[in-house]
């Protein structure tokens, strides 16, 4: 065998194998129709587990964040804001911040606190599970735990159109 030919073989050998260790990855993503895992992770001070199961039987909107996200800074107050609007007797928001320096998300949030439960992923293990490709990510859950809408980014005028959907949610 000539080493161009044995070149050809590596490289073919490197692309087979990088096919079978992302495939995978790629197919573990969550999409609209799945049913979400069942996952805890610590709260942001520490002091708790945050899982989603604590809120089955409510409609709750799973947000991943990080503090170097622009969008993040926008979307922050709108969710709060809404949050309050609607109330948590059926509805509750789940934020998951993946900065690897919790310390960044704790000073994100001393200037922009709120209400809903935040918990902390700084190996990015939960990002990877739902398939986040995008910071912010919003994942809608109805009552039974099935994925209903996923958002990727924030814009102005996102609030509304996620507030609708929250609404025809929680009257299923």
């Amino acid at each position: 065998m000539n080493s161009r030919q044995h070149n050809k073989n590596a490289l073919m050998g490197k692309l087979i194998l990088m096919v079978f260790i992302f495939l995978p990855l790629s197919a573990s993503a969550i999409s609209v129709g799945d049913t979400v895992p069942s996952f805890k992770a610590r709260s942001i001070d520490g002091s708790n587990n945050v899982s989603v199961d604590d809120y089955r039987g409510k409609v709750v909107l799973i947000d991943f964040w990080a503090s170097w996200c622009p969008p993040c800074l926008k979307s922050f107050p709108k969710y709060d804001d809404l949050r309050r609007e609607i109330g948590t007797t059926d509805f509750e928001i789940v934020a998951i911040n993946v900065d690897e320096n919790t310390d960044d998300a704790k000073k994100f949030l001393s200037k922009h606190p709120v209400s809903f439960p935040i918990a902390k992923d700084p190996k990015g293990v939960l990002p990877g599970v739902f398939g986040v490709k995008a910071m912010p990510t919003s994942f809608l859950i109805d009552k039974n735990g099935v994925v209903k809408y996923v958002h990727a980014a924030f814009k102005e005028g996102d609030i509304e159109k996620l507030k609708a959907e929250i609404e025809k949610l929680i009257a299923e």
